[in-house]
């Protein structure tokens, strides 16, 4: 079945998790023995390095999810990393729900992208945990893996007794069931394990050669709910015209500004992303040019986005973006960004209408959760009128110095006017939310266009740190 998911290449995430003692390191262990080694990767998940801790909590997880055909198994997994980091605080029932609701969208989205997942829990008593803490700490060969933190935590069994239970309901999906294991019998639980993964596995090829297409159940699995949407005004022409002398003055004052605002969010750990979309000519690129003019280079990445390679077609479209988000105290500007999925895809036709569609739903989740998690996010609609980007257009081909800048490509993009127009509009109208706003560049002015942007950044960084 391994060889016949990797020709079909469909990925597999299998979750075991469990009480500790419970046996995980022993059900995993023999579940890799006679699975070809090249063909998965182990991931025995524990506290977070350093830069994990400086990314949202999905994160670390999100990173490592497997590539078409692969299988990821997780030594305990998000959910392990949410009990520990979460159950803290005033407000930790908010902050347990809010993992919830990102672990499920997480699954969800992962599952609608073909992934099989397969979750386990396995569950020891109290008194068979405490028996086997004892005769491992007893134990010379093993004492060093019991700690304090284990003997705390077994202290707190029947606190966290209920919380696991609701992790388990609240996360027991069609599309990422769970199977709980009475494991006081070891060999039981090796068994059960094996035999749901046989199972699941059987009866996913069964479904996918009874279709013939290779989809399998996906598109009854979840269906597609696409968010409300609200107009947002877009202008191509600005307020306000500067001359040269106000243009430099106000250019340097805000990119003074800006070069502060830098420091003051690597001091207080808050990571940004700057979003540049818009109209090809629209002038992304001396925006940003003028944005990062004066920020320290050892703080900030720009993210040039093109067309993704052979590995990151082989993973979730999200997943090639939440490898270059920034660490806590940093910022990260996209040029272009995972808005591509319902432009350029839409309208070229790379990807199929369902998953465009879902596209929108996983984009809000995906931008709330981050900015739940206390990181900022800033996004540009830079607009332009049609009249004005054939004259930069010409310009460009007409310059030697800026001939690069001009390709085939631009132009036949621009033949779709219409159609990129309508996919942007509902971009826009779907994906404009109270955590994540578009900010829309009115940008036939170039002075203008940088020095909104400025000024918008410096605006949303004030209301950052309040």
């Amino acid at each position: 079945m391994q060889r016949e998911f990797r020709d079909r290449r469909i990925p597999i995430i299998i979750v075991v998790e469990g009480w500790n003692a419970s046996g995980i390191t022993k059900v995993t262990g023999e579940l890799i023995q006679f699975l070809d080694p090249r063909g998965f990767s182990l991931y025995s998940t524990g506290s977070p390095t350093d830069e994990e801790r400086d990314r949202p909590l999905l994160w670390r997880f999100f990173v490592r999810t497997p590539p078409k055909g692969r299988i990821a198994i997780f030594a305990r997994s998000w959910y392990s990393r949410a009990l520990a980091e979460k159950v803290t605080g005033i407000d930790w029932k908010k902050a347990v729900k809010r993992s919830i609701a990102g672990i499920n969208s997480f699954e969800r989205q992962m599952a609608d992208d073909g992934t099989v997942i397969l979750k386990f829990f396995l569950h020891i008593s109290a008194e068979e945990q405490q028996r086997r803490l004892d005769e491992r700490e007893t134990n010379p060969l093993t004492s060093w893996m019991i700690t304090k933190g284990d003997w705390d935590f077994h202290k707190q069994y029947e606190n966290y007794l209920p919380l696991i239970g609701q992790f388990i309901k609240s996360t027991d999906c069609p599309y990422a069931p769970w199977t709980v294991v009475p494991a006081t019998d070891e060999h039981y639980a090796v068994l059960k394990v094996y035999s749901t993964v046989v199972r699941a596995l059987e009866k996913r090829l069964a479904k996918i050669k009874d279709r013939g297409d290779g989809s399998g159940d996906r598109e009854k699995r979840q269906e597609i709910v696409l968010p409300g949407m609200v107009p947002v005004r877009r202008r191509s022409e600005g307020d306000v015209t500067y001359s040269d002398a106000e243009y430099t003055k106000l250019l340097s004052h805000y990119q003074e500004k800006v070069r502060d605002i830098q420091y003051l969010l690597y001091k207080r750990r808050i990571p940004l992303v700057i979003v540049f979309e818009g109209w090809d000519a629209a002038g992304k690129g001396g925006n940003i040019m003028r944005l990062v003019r004066l920020m320290n280079p050892r703080g900030y990445d720009v993210v040039p986005v093109g067309r993704p390679d052979q590995t990151e077609l082989d993973h979730h479209y999200l997943w090639r973006f939440f490898l270059r988000f920034p660490r806590a105290g940093h910022v990260t500007v996209f040029d272009r960004s995972w808005y591509g999925r319902v432009l350029v895809e839409r309208v070229e036709g790379f990807c199929p209408e369902t998953s465009w569609k879902r596209a929108y739903r996983e984009i809000n989740e995906m931008e709330e959760s981050y900015v739940e998690s206390g990181g900022g996010l800033i996004k540009f609609w830079l607009e332009v009128d049609k009249d004005e980007q054939l004259r930069r257009f010409t310009d460009r081909q007409n310059d030697p110095l800026k001939q690069w800048k001009i390709t085939e490509e631009d132009w036949r993009n621009r033949e779709k006017w219409d159609l990129y127009r309508e996919a942007s509009d509902e971009m826009l109208a779907r994906t404009s939310t109270p955590a994540a706003p578009w900010t829309v560049i009115e940008s036939d002015d170039k002075r203008f266009a940088r020095l909104k942007t400025l000024s918008t950044v410096i605006g949303y960084s004030r209301e950052l740190f309040r």
